[in-house]
């Protein structure tokens, strides 16, 4: 069974940090069994059964399967804005990467390695983002709330890419929409149908993005 340590955005979140071994290893045990068979299909008592303790102790600490799922999403949805938006939000980020390739290939690289690290938890988040409708209203809250810094910093920055020529006049949200569909591509092959990532894989994601927002192509 996986540990505590294979989880990092939970670690690095400090998730685990209040819980008992027993609640540790029920979180553990839920994110194991709803990425395998989805959270309508799951069961508390197979969480219970896969965490090897009884089935009352999920429901002493998580009170029901929604309150062990929320428990999965909610450091999902804290973290995925940081670490999305990280790269954008740096107000001196043309020091940081000079060109759209350094930038495009720091951000490709960034999302890949955190796809990987949060594999299991990032399935039941995509998944349950479709077809759980207070899900997707809780995130979009969480949005609202969080969202506005790093619209802010990316507005910054995305000015400042395309005042140097460097890529497309378009719209922001027509930017960030382009590069999470293509990113997004990836991540889904890799999560639902097993494709592994390779280092050609990322480099073609990588060419593919500098192609669809290089500005020199529209000059």
């Amino acid at each position: 069974m996986l540990t505590k340590v294979s989880y990092k955005l939970f670690t690095e979140n400090h998730i685990f940090d209040d819980m008992t071994d027993k609640q540790s290893k029920i979180l553990i045990a839920a994110i194991k069994v709803f990425s395998e068979k989805g959270y309508a299909n799951a069961s508390t008592k197979e969480i219970a059964e896969e965490a090897g303790v009884s089935e009352g102790n999920i429901f002493s600490r998580f009170t029901s399967k929604y309150g062990l799922l929320q428990a999965i999403i909610q450091p999902v949805t804290h973290a995925i804005f940081p670490t999305a938006f990280g790269k954008f939000s740096d107000t001196k980020i043309t020091d940081i990467y000079p060109t759209l390739q350094d930038f495009v290939e720091a951000l490709v690289k960034d999302r890949v390695q955190f796809m990987k690290e949060n594999a299991n938890v990032l399935k039941i988040f995509l998944s349950e983002m479709t077809y759980n409708h207070q899900l997707r209203q809780d995130f979009q809250n969480q949005f609202i709330k969080t969202a506005a810094f790093y619209v802010k910093a990316i507005h910054h920055n995305l000015t400042t890419f395309k005042a140097d020529r460097q890529i497309v006049n378009w719209p922001d949200i027509e930017i960030l929409r382009l590069m999470w569909s293509i990113i997004g591509g990836l991540v889904v092959s890799y999560l639902f149908f097993n494709q592994p990532v390779t280092k050609i894989d990322v480099n073609r994601t990588v060419t593919a993005l500098i192609k669809a927002l290089s500005q020199n192509k529209f000059n």
